[in-house]
């Protein structure tokens, strides 16, 4: 068993972990339903540290590795897709515990079931008043925001109304947050991923932070790491574990499934055997490719290498090639179940739909493959989101 794999079935022995898993999946239905986790399965997984994974242990917080954040988002996601993301979502933004001074962060982000999530789209204005900025947008794809206690909202800063604009985001308290009800989508559902909005809110400047031109207070390669490719890698997990669980739905359906005129069944039939061969080859390559690249540029960083812009696209390229892979396979599977796929009783259909919708996400979009091609070609520059 390799490293990754012994990661893994840790977190599946932690009996915590395991039954944060199990209560996700026994809800899966009712979360898609209601378009959001259950307030209490929600403070279920902040209890299990699913939320503060990556704060620093100075504070309260877990500091996991990635390989070890990845391997608890990508075994939650087996479980229930929604779960995962909402926890990867808040879990990413919880990154800034490292900028925000620790008096602030650690009350912010590792209090005993705190909850977070954070957009970094700088689709908000701040302007700065003193020890306050005016805060006013409008962000979609808020993802967990039915449960946060704060949310992270990109924002353009200015210290004035002439001084240049800086991305900064900004943690503001759900108490100041207007939500619109418009997550009405083909899949994700539970994610409660509707937009959000403030108006001329007055957010303290110490409770913002900037990955581009902000320095962390603590030390640790973890804090290294590209903060784009960190979430994509965070995406890939879900992704991964996402069509794995549809791709195991499949194997236990095909051996009980003798479909309408047929004698054999599924697992007997020479066309599915091969078609299950492929799909289970394009999952395993794509989850090798995947934690192989993100265990290698993980070792460079806590060896205290830099790591170079060829790293950097490499992480948006193992997660962009993940969450695509995974739709086929996905795609696959639903389409060799046949007409059992398409009913509400299958998880199969809630596994693609929510597949599909990954792939829209900008952070995994088609459009990905250009930038990293870009950079392979030599044409990096500083400006791109890696």
């Amino acid at each position: 068993m390799n490293a990754q794999a012994n990661l893994k079935v840790e977190f599946q022995k932690d009996k915590k972990l395991s039954a944060i898993c199990t209560a996700a999946q026994n809800q899966a239905e009712a979360t898609e339903a209601a378009r959001a986790l259950a307030p209490k399965l929600a403070r279920q997984l902040a209890d299990a540290g699913m939320f503060s994974m990556f704060v620093p242990e100075a504070v309260g917080g877990a500091q996991l590795t990635p390989l070890q954040g990845n391997a608890r988002l990508q075994v939650l996601a087996m479980h229930d897709a929604a779960s995962a993301w909402v926890s990867m979502i808040g879990a990413t933004a919880a990154l800034g515990a490292a900028f925000i001074k620790p008096e602030i962060s650690g009350p912010m982000f590792a209090d005993p079931s705190r909850i977070t999530c954070g957009i970094f789209a700088p689709n908000g204005r701040a302007l700065q008043d003193g020890d306050d900025y005016i805060v006013s947008g409008r962000w979609a794809w808020a993802s967990g925001s039915a449960n946060a206690d704060y949310i992270g909202l990109g924002c353009m800063a200015q210290a004035s109304e002439d001084a240049k604009p800086s991305v900064r985001l900004l943690m503001i308290p759900r108490e100041e947050i207007i939500f619109h009800d418009t997550w009405h989508t083909m899949g994700l559902c539970g994610t409660s991923s509707g937009d959000v909005e403030v108006d001329q809110v007055r957010v303290p400047v110490a409770h913002s932070y900037s990955i581009a031109t902000d320095t962390p207070w603590i030390e640790d390669p973890l804090y290294k790491m590209p903060y784009f490719g960190f979430l994509a890698t965070g995406v890939g997990a879900v992704a991964l574990g996402n069509a794995r669980a549809a791709l195991d739905d499949f194997l236990h359906l095909a051996m009980a499934k003798t479909p309408m005129g047929n004698k054999r069944t599924l697992a007997e039939r020479s066309g599915v055997q091969a078609a299950v061969a492929e799909a289970e080859a394009l999952w395993r390559s794509a989850d090798a490719f995947y934690w192989q690249t993100l265990r290698e540029i993980w070792q460079a960083v806590e060896g205290g290498q830099a790591i170079s812009p060829e790293q950097r696209a490499d992480l948006r390229l193992i997660s962009t090639h993940a969450v695509r892979t995974c739709v086929q396979v996905v795609r696959q599977v639903h389409d060799l179940a046949g007409g059992t796929s398409v009913y509400k009783t299958s998880a199969i259909q809630r596994r693609l739909r929510d597949s599909e919708t990954m792939t829209q996400h900008m952070i995994a979009n088609a459009a990905t493959y250009e930038m990293i091609g870009r950079v392979k070609l030599g044409g990096y520059n500083k400006s791109m989101q890696l």
